[in-house]
């Protein structure tokens, strides 16, 4: 289905390992197939990047991880609605900075989306700090969401707080949390393959099943992730959530 309502996707952590292998493929695969059509994507981070290195970078995200095959002659169309803007997460005054190119950038009333592909410490400033630069306010006609990517927190009390900060700032039909691995074909048909399947259906039950092994085959290491892994953890980062 096609998307003709123009939008401005606003990616933080824009240089990170998420935006590279997974929201910038996907959202140029969604072009491809037409279901992105007047839309801006703004990366946000602190590195020093131009707007041209930047599309470079994730040009060679999208060549090994987009769906598609890659097409040229679309990527030219397409990266030329990647922007970048330098910036540090918790520094408020590049909020009030954003918003002001945003508001160039944009011709009309435009519906924005904020997306989180950051450590997960940088989750509260970024909420606050969209708050005080009054980002978060949905004007006439548009709307503004927050998707905020897994871990939630900690334990239960991080993730309270987390909850907190974010309904200071954001309603609840703003919000939309999310573990990517959702997003995936297969995890969105295993209740269809379960249940919906004659074949299967009358034999996957306990009278006929000895164990469940799952087994999660990764063709890539922890890479550049470390410093990640170090605070959160593979539990946490994977058994928690992607496999339960």
């Amino acid at each position: 289905m096609e998307n003709t309502d123009p939008i401005t996707i606003v990616i933080f952590g824009a240089t990170g390992d998420l935006t590279e292998r997974k929201l910038i493929p996907a959202l140029y695969s969604s072009y491809c197939k037409g279901r992105l059509t007047a839309f801006n994507v703004v990366g946000f981070a602190r590195r020093d990047w131009s707007h041209e290195y930047f599309r470079d970078h994730l040009e060679e995200g999208v060549k090994e991880f987009a769906n598609d095959l890659f097409d040229a002659s679309a990527w030219e169309v397409f990266k030329s609605r990647l922007w970048y803007f330098r910036g540090n997460l918790d520094n408020a005054v590049d909020y009030e900075n954003l918003r002001a190119y945003l508001g160039k950038l944009e011709d009309g009333p435009t519906n924005r989306l904020y997306y989180m592909a950051t450590s997960p410490n940088f989750f509260i400033p970024i909420v606050k700090n969209l708050g005080s630069a009054g980002m978060a306010r949905e004007p006439e006609h548009c709307w503004r969401h927050v998707v905020i990517e897994k871990p939630f927190g900690h334990d239960l009390a991080s993730a309270q707080e987390l909850n907190d900060a974010v309904h200071g700032v954001f309603r609840e039909h703003q919000v939309y949390r999310i573990d990517h691995y959702l997003g995936k074909e297969t995890a969105q048909n295993i209740l269809y393959f379960r249940f919906a399947n004659t074949i299967f259906e009358p034999i996957w039950t306990r009278n006929y099943i000895d164990n469940v092994q799952i087994t999660v085959a990764e063709s890539v290491d922890v890479g550049h992730r470390a410093g990640y892994y170090d605070t959160a953890g593979v539990v946490r980062d994977m058994f928690q959530n992607h496999l339960m």
